[in-house]
């Protein structure tokens, strides 16, 4: 077959594995297989996928436990591997034996029966040398970086998307009246992606750089406009970005009654399920960017020389068809720096002369990073409330604002100045306004800073979360500062080193 898209329905589904579509929740766990060791002896390896996602959140306390469990239940099976566990639950990519790997699998399931609905996806019998060296499981705010923390995340249980099957998912690209939504990172969709057949479902290029711009895309007028009325279809790698960033489709379509679709559908299991399911490709094109030392996945039974026909992605220096990402090469664009593709002559030579290179959206000039992500209308969450028995805070926690380039400081040393800031804050600074009293004229400890881009912004306020930013003994108080309607911002007045101390006080007598 040369390609799905281009055959019939009956065609396109020749070759079809049904079992491979269907997910394992709540079923028992797929048995060890038979594997002789490789030629030099070594044990083959098996790596295994999953998320799953708690809601309400776990308290502090939960995260440490689960945490602590899941490096000493890796270390029991000899798993490898890397991982995020935030309060909102778990996302792992995790290699080891064939058994050890279920035994983790089970030992999860066994600690938490919400693990007894995770959809595990493992594959077997790859190279040793595929396996990852050591266990890293990192303590994060999100599993996925969506720069929407648990006070202000979409509950996932107000979620109206359905998961669909991979057979199903396959026939629906076949329907008209539908889009189809890659929600990846643009450098994932360019050597791979959906193609529908001829007179079905839009395909949908976001075109972001990272998961922080698809709440600011999917808050985009002209992006609601094109979805609306629409049967919208999703997917990405194995499932996880999909159930966030649906949840947000969903917040949205309550908040905004003019924004209705047909319904939303994600593929279960994602790409890799799909191309398991069908080894000569179905509607698949190119090959699935991987984050493990896989690196890539094709579909097993489709000719090599086919997929490489397919390949759309081109050598970010000399502009030749190529589909591969070796050698670590990122975009010299500061606030961008994606991986792009090199193709082995030029890694040649920019390995002995290297110079600046460009992704392909930094040199089309296409960004997302500076527009504000849409507001969401959060209530109090389970997820919110203090431990039991634990002390409350004496300071009350900052309100939830919408990301901005300008930040509120407080809580700043009463002898302060700008450069004692930007120390602390880092190079992102581009401007501190001290904020005097209203009243009296006297400064009590806040300002404003203005970052030299929503990234940066994002970054102070995500750092200030996870490690707190302190000045001397003084542990900063740091949110997002959105410039109100008809306020003139950055002020006209030039910056002050340190805060002005009025030799007589405004309205004082």
């Amino acid at each position: 077959m040369v390609a799905g898209w281009e055959v019939s329905m009956e065609e396109s589904m020749k070759g079809m594995v049904p079992k491979m579509a269907k997910s394992i929740a709540g079923k028992k766990l797929p048995p060890v297989p038979s594997l002789r060791p490789d030629k030099k002896g070594k044990p083959l390896t098996s790596i295994m996928l999953f998320y799953q996602y708690v809601e309400p959140a776990w308290t502090p306390k939960q995260h440490r436990r689960a945490l602590t469990f899941v490096h000493e239940l890796g270390k029991k099976h000899g798993v490898t591997g890397r991982g995020r566990c935030s309060t909102e639950g778990l996302n792992c990519t995790l290699t080891g034996t064939a058994e050890g790997v279920r035994a983790f699998a089970q030992g999860l399931r066994d600690w938490d029966s919400l693990f007894d609905e995770t959809d595990f996806k493992i594959t077997d019998g790859l190279e040793h040398h595929k396996k990852f060296k050591s266990l890293t499981i990192q303590k994060k705010e999100e599993l996925v970086a969506y720069g929407l923390p648990v006070k202000a995340a979409p509950s996932l249980k107000d979620n109206e998307t359905k998961h669909v099957e991979a057979d199903d998912y396959h026939k629906m690209m076949a329907e008209p009246n539908t889009v189809i939504i890659d929600v990846r990172n643009r450098y994932e969709t360019e050597i791979g992606h959906f193609q529908p057949p001829t007179g079905g479902a839009e395909f949908i290029d976001p075109k972001v750089r990272n998961s922080h711009e698809l709440p600011k895309w999917l808050g985009m007028p002209e992006t609601q406009e094109k979805l609306k009325g629409k049967k919208v279809m999703m997917y990405c790698t194995g499932g996880i970005r999909c159930e966030r960033f649906s949840a947000l489709m969903t917040q949205l379509k309550t908040e905004n009654p003019d924004f209705q679709t047909e319904g939303e559908f994600m593929l279960r299991g994602g790409i890799e399920r799909y191309v398991r399911t069908f080894p000569e490709g179905g509607f698949w094109k190119g090959k699935n960017f991987l984050f493990d030392k896989r690196q890539e996945q094709v579909p097993e039974n489709k000719p090599l020389e086919e997929t490489e026909k397919e390949v759309e992605s081109k050598c970010c220096v000399c502009k030749r068809l190529w589909g591969l990402y070796r050698g670590q090469f990122k975009c010299s664009q500061e606030d961008c720096q994606v991986p792009v593709i090199v193709c082995p002559d030029c890694r040649a030579e920019l390995e002995t002369s290297p110079k600046p290179i460009q992704c392909p959206l930094c040199e089309e000039g296409f960004k997302l990073r500076d527009l504000q992500a849409p507001t969401l209308h959060t209530g109090k969450r389970k997820a919110d409330a203090p431990e039991a028995n634990a002390p409350r805070s004496k300071k009350r926690a900052l309100p939830i604002k919408p990301p901005s380039q300008r930040l509120f400081v407080g809580n700043l040393p009463l002898v302060i100045d700008s450069s004692t800031v930007r120390n602390a804050l880092g190079s992102g600074v581009r401007y501190i306004h001290w904020i005097p009293d209203r009243t009296t004229g006297l400064w009590y400890g806040s300002a404003f800073v203005q970052t030299s881009s929503l990234k940066e912004a994002e970054r102070i306020v995500k750092e200030a979360a996870a490690k707190s930013f302190k000045i001397g003994k003084r542990k900063l108080r740091i949110n997002f500062a959105p410039v109100a309607e008809n306020e003139e911002w950055p002020p006209s007045s030039k910056e002050l080193e340190r805060p002005t101390v009025p030799v007589k006080p405004a309205n004082c007598e």
